[in-house]
């Protein structure tokens, strides 16, 4: 893979001459490198992480929840789906209440896994933020959230 290379004049002073998005996108891009890479050995793709840590740290949930929580198709949803499943990572059970629909639950497979992903983030984050104290952190994150928040409420418009 290619080095992302920073335009010249994106330095500390002059960050604030950058879109947000611009900073935003380059930190989820060297995320997913750091994270395609780590993920090889696992048989994990990136697109299949969200699901895998949606369904160790909540439980069970269905295929509509997951789509909806990643504001993707349902269909985008059942491939991630299947391709885990395949890989024993997830399984599929049919709902009792309501037999067209399907939970969705992490294997023991899948839980091992899960937890190697998280130290993954964990070690990524310490090497990215590392010189940060905690409550800059914490007070990033608040920021982040916020602007999280205003950017779904931005595209329901």
């Amino acid at each position: 893979m290619i080095p992302m290379t920073m335009p010249k004049k994106f330095t500390k002073e002059n960050a604030h001459n950058f879109p947000i998005s611009f900073i935003l996108s380059t930190i989820y891009r060297q995320h997913t490198i750091y994270l395609k890479n780590t993920l090889k050995p696992y048989d994990v793709s990136v697109g299949e992480y969200p699901t895998i840590m949606k369904l160790f740290k909540e439980g069970k949930k269905t295929q509509h929840e997951l789509a909806e929580a990643f504001h993707m198709t349902e269909g985008t949803i059942a491939r991630t789906v299947r391709n885990l499943e395949d890989k024993n990572i997830i399984t599929r059970k049919i709902d009792k209440n309501n037999r067209r629909q399907n939970f969705v639950y992490i294997t023991e497979k899948g839980e091992k896994i899960a937890s190697l992903i998280e130290n993954f983030d964990s070690l990524w984050e310490e090497e990215v933020c590392g010189f940060l104290n905690k409550k800059q952190k914490n007070e990033i994150k608040e920021i982040l959230y916020d602007i999280t928040i205003n950017s779904l409420n931005q595209n329901k418009k």
